[in-house]
């Protein structure tokens, strides 16, 4: 019954990083229409996303696990970049080792994000 309960826990802290991803690319585009910034600037405001949503969702699963918050926003980070990775395969020609220098700042930004919680 625990195991559930923490899946369950992981899996809300991961869709709420999606979501938060999602909101954050929207912002960007809206940015990108009114303002024409370049594409140097839009990566790295990429690589900022990259950590702040697993950041997210690092926190709010420290809050609710309360011991070891550093090693349960790495897990967030960790499933974060999995299913990063599985779509990015599928959606485009992209390999693993293409997309794999995603995975620091994914979590790193999980770690943080439940460090700070």
């Amino acid at each position: 019954m625990e195991q559930k309960r923490v899946l369950k826990e992981i899996a809300m802290a991961v869709g709420i990083s999606f979501l938060v991803t999602v909101l954050f690319l929207v912002v960007l585009a809206f940015l990108m229409l009114k303002t024409g910034i370049g594409e140097g600037l839009v990566s790295k405001i990429m690589i900022a996303g990259y950590l702040i949503a697993p950041a997210v969702g690092g926190y709010l699963l420290g809050k609710k696990r309360k011991v070891n918050r550093f090693l349960w926003g790495l897990c967030v980070g960790a499933v974060y970049f999995i299913v990063y990775a599985a779509v990015a395969m599928t959606a485009k020609d992209a390999t693993l080792g293409n997309i794999m220098w995603v995975a620091i700042p994914v979590c790193l930004g999980g770690m943080a994000g439940g460090m700070l919680s």
